[in-house]
C-alpha cells in the first residue's frame, strides 16, 4: 500500500479486519520518527521516517498474527522488517521503497547495498518476502533470469528493473508480479493490489 494518510486508516483497517490481509507493508508514508502503535481493530503498525515529508516505510500487523513478531528491525526511512514465528518456521517480511527515477544513482547503489546487506543477515531457513515500491520496471524479457522472471511483466526493462533483477538472481528470489497475469486496463498492469 503507498502511503497511509489517516484518512487512509479506515481502508487498511477494513481489509485486515476481513482477513484479506495479514501484514501489510506501506511504501512512501512520509511519516517522521520511528514508532509501533496500535490503529485500531487490533492493527498494529511499526513505521520508520526521517524527514516527514518524503520516503518513510511501516509494515502493519493483524490481531491475529502481532503476538508472533519476534523481531522488528528498522534500517533506514526506505528499509524496514519484521520477523515473524509461525507453525512452519519463521517469515521475515522487509518492507522497501527505492529511490525513484531521478534520483542520484548514488542513492540507488546505496538502497540495494543496504538491501542486499539485510537480505543476507536473514536466517537461511525463514521464509522471505520483500514488498513495497521497487521503482523499476522488468520487463517482459526473461532470457538468462527465468528462474527469478515468469515473463508476465509489462513493456521494456529500465536499468532499475535491472537492479531488481539482479538483486533476484543473486539471492535466489522471485519477481511475483511477473508470475501471474494481470487484468487489460493499463493502470493495473504495473501495480498488484489485493
Amino acid at each position: 500500500m503507498r502511503g497511509l494518510p489517516r484518512n487512509g486508516r479506515p481502508r487498511l483497517k477494513k481489509l485486515v479486519r476481513l482477513g484479506t490481509l495479514n501484514v501489510g507493508t506501506l511504501s512512501e508514508t512520509c511519516w517522521k520518527g520511528e514508532k509501533a502503535k496500535e490503529i485500531g481493530e487490533g492493527i498494529k503498525l511499526s513505521y520508520k521516517g526521517e524527514d516527514g515529508r518524503k520516503n518513510g516505510v511501516g509494515i502493519a500487523i493483524s490481531e491475529s498474527v502481532k503476538d508472533s513478531v519476534s523481531a522488528v528491525q528498522r534500517i533506514s526511512d526506505r528499509i524496514m522488517s519484521v520477523r515473524i514465528d509461525t507453525k512452519e518456521g519463521s517469515w521475515t517480511i522487509v518492507s522497501v521503497y527505492a529511490p525513484q527515477t531521478g534520483c542520484p544513482d548514488k542513492e540507488k547503489v546505496e538502497f540495494y547495498e543496504t538491501l542486499d546487506a539485510v537480505i543476507r543477515s536473514i536466517p537461511k531457513d525463514d521464509f522471505l518476502t520483500i514488498a513495497g515500491d521497487l521503482d523499476g520496471h522488468v520487463g517482459t524479457d526473461r532470457r538468462g533470469v527465468e528462474r527469478v522472471h515468469g515473463g508476465r511483466g509489462v513493456g521494456p526493462k529500465n536499468g532499475d528493473g535491472e537492479r531488481i533483477l539482479d538483486l533476484a538472481v543473486a539471492h535466489d528470489l522471485a519477481v511475483c508480479s511477473t508470475f501471474f497475469a494481470k487484468r487489460e486496463r493499463e493502470s493495473q498492469k504495473m501495480t498488484y493490489s489485493t
